[in-house]
């Protein structure tokens, strides 16, 4: 047979997805009574019909629940107690009577948010029992007064039924097969004569256990369900029952639609200033890279410059007779050779740490203008979703925010930038050290906040920057010292010794020896070539040292630099990934609520 008339699963399952779908789109929206009022619906959406059958010991009241419920439940003539219920469950399942109440649940997806209440025979319950299936009834959708032709005169079952003129109550004649047909309508004349004076008013219906019946005057199965349907639960309970509620979310969802339209121009807007940031930042960074490339190139020229001078100054010293001549002991040899090394690396330091401020400002002369025109862009922003927009105003006010914040960070780094790019060398350095001091302050502070809940980190992070503020202002001027909190703070570039003092020591005890001037000479000559090898060794390490610290110190900009808009770029970046989703979504809604007008419509219910 077809879908069991008594199921509600089209409308069911069109009316549930159409508010989940809402209530997917409204998951970031401000307007909580409309959230409130998806979420009652949902929840009035898991309420069951109940139906629950009432007669006799012998009536056939279970036999006329499989009829009409057939290919749903299927109902047994054992019970345990005076009332069985059936409803749904992932499995199938009884419990254990209690109270004289048994529950099985039935793994059938046509079973769900249907109950389906047997009773024992009524005549047989005694008064507890008998006020228990009373306090069902009182929550049941319909109730089946089943009536055996045969016995009418129920008291016990009119002493019942007389209590709930209101209820939605549909009687049965029950085993019509079993009498003629003449007995059959006389009867069903009682029943009526009895509802009237019972001053009840509900449908009655002769039945017959057999599914096909061609007696006249006997109801089929799918006759009494169609009836129920249609006339008693309704057509469409669903959305009849909601539609005061569709009427309400489809007004809404216009509503919507103007909000979010508002919402994609607003991060049409947004792109359009990140996409102009990320080029100038590209093209800042291409240039930026060919200048660490220039920087090193010639880091490391220089690098072998003045260690050839130093390789060279050394070897010239290394001549027997005039170690003899210039130092009296091995000390005043060990001293000597150790103040060259140190003048060296002194002069390799600051040639080094030169060259590379010197890179530095001119690369942060150009973030100077990456962030000027940034400053530009953020100005430009145009504000198309509304503060008070009833969808997304707390949005609108976050995003414009986290602009706001931008714009300043990158008005504060333009600033700076052109304070250190204008900053003579020795204040530049001055500057780093002080940022370097900072950056290990802060993170000590941030380490404790997150220990301690969150309060030290702000308190401690502003009370820093004030102070380095107040010690840098005299040179930098305004606020630009207030930055600092912001930056990553690397030390200059730093030089080890260029050959270490073991190697200094074994040169001294090899070649030194003022009373044998022949041994000495043989013996400098293999200290000279022993000399090279380390000092090729050292050129090497040194080259490889230095420039991997300059770069790592400009990368280490860059990421402060990529970091100044990184709230911006997630809002936006965020925004890019789930508007296609919401757009998906409102199609859907819009589709499935066009289906349940053309449903209201088509039925004749009033939306």
């Amino acid at each position: 047979m077809n879908e069991n008339a008594l199921c509600e699963n089209e409308e069911y399952l069109l009316f549930t997805g159409f508010l989940e779908e809402v209530s997917d789109l409204l998951r970031d929206s401000d307007d909580k009574e409309e959230k409130e009022r998806i979420r009652k619906c949902l929840q009035e959406m898991t309420d069951t019909t109940a139906y629950m059958i009432i007669g006799d010991e012998g009536a056939g009241k279970t036999s006329l629940l499989n009829i009409i419920f057939e290919d749903i439940v299927w109902a047994r003539e054992t019970m345990g107690g005076a009332i069985c219920e059936y409803r749904w469950g992932e499995q199938d399942f009884e419990t254990p009577v209690a109270d004289g109440v048994q529950k099985r649940f039935v793994a059938s997806d046509a079973m769900k948010r249907l109950s389906v209440i047997d009773t024992t025979g009524i005549n047989r319950m005694g008064r507890e029992a008998f006020e228990k299936v009373m306090g069902y009834a009182a929550s049941c959708s319909v109730i089946f007064v089943a009536l055996d032709v045969s016995n009418i005169r129920s008291p016990r079952i009119w002493e019942l039924v007389e209590k709930f003129p209101a209820k939605k109550m549909v009687f049965f004649l029950t085993k019509c097969d079993l009498v003629t047909q003449e007995v059959c309508s006389a009867n069903m004349e009682k029943v009526k004569n009895y509802m009237r004076e019972a001053n009840i008013t509900a449908p009655l219906f002769a039945v017959t256990a057999m599914q096909e019946t061609q007696l006249c005057g006997i109801s089929t199965p799918d006759f009494v369900r169609s009836f129920l349907r249609q006339q008693v639960i309704g057509e469409n309970p669903v959305i009849k029952k909601q539609a005061e509620n569709v009427m309400e979310i489809q007004a809404m969802l216009r509503q919507f639609e103007v909000s979010f339209a508002q919402r994609k121009k607003q991060y049409d807007s947004d792109i359009e200033i990140l996409g102009k940031i990320n080029e100038s930042l590209d093209a800042y960074i291409l240039n930026h890279k060919q200048t660490i490339t220039k920087l090193t190139e010639k880091l490391a020229a220089e690098i072998h410059k003045d260690i050839d001078s130093y390789e060279a100054e050394i070897i010239s010293k290394m001549d027997p007779y005039k170690i003899k001549e210039r130092f009296g002991t091995k000390d005043d040899f060990i001293a000597y050779l150790d103040m060259v090394n140190d003048n060296y690396k002194a002069m390799m330091n600051d040639s080094v740490n030169r060259k590379t401020i010197g890179a530095m400002k001119d690369c942060l002369h150009d973030l100077e203008t990456v962030f000027q025109e940034a400053v530009g862009y953020f100005n430009e922003r145009e504000t198309i979703l509304e503060v008070k927009d009833r969808f997304y105003g707390t949005m609108s006010q976050s995003r414009r925010q986290i602009s706001v914040e931008a714009k300043e960070t990158a008005l504060m780094a333009g600033e700076f930038y052109r304070t250190l790019s204008d900053a003579s060398e020795e204040l530049f350095s001055a500057i780093w050290r002080e940022r370097e001091r900072y950056d290990r302050n802060i993170h000590t502070r941030e380490i404790l906040s997150k220990m301690m809940g969150g309060g030290v980190g702000t308190a401690g992070g502003a009370a820093s920057a004030f102070a380095l503020g107040a010690h840098l202002g005299a040179h930098l001027g305004g606020g630009a010292g207030m930055l600092f909190g912001a930056m990553a703070f690397i030390p200059m570039i730093g030089i080890g010794m260029i050959v270490g003092a073991a190697v200094i020591n074994t040169i001294v005890q090899t070649i030194y020896d003022p009373k044998a001037a022949a041994k000495m000479e043989k013996n400098a000559q293999e200290c000279i070539l022993k000399f090279k090898a380390e000092v090729d060794k050292t050129r090497e390490i040194m080259v490889r040292e230095v420039t991997d610290q300059v770069r790592a110190l400009f990368e280490k900009e860059l990421d402060f630099i990529d970091g100044s808009f990184t709230d911006f770029r997630l809002s936006v970046n965020i925004e890019g990934e789930k508007l296609p989703l919401l757009q998906k979504q409102i199609e859907k809604v819009k589709a499935l609520s066009a289906r349940i007008g053309q449903i209201a419509e088509e039925r004749k219910i009033e939306n």
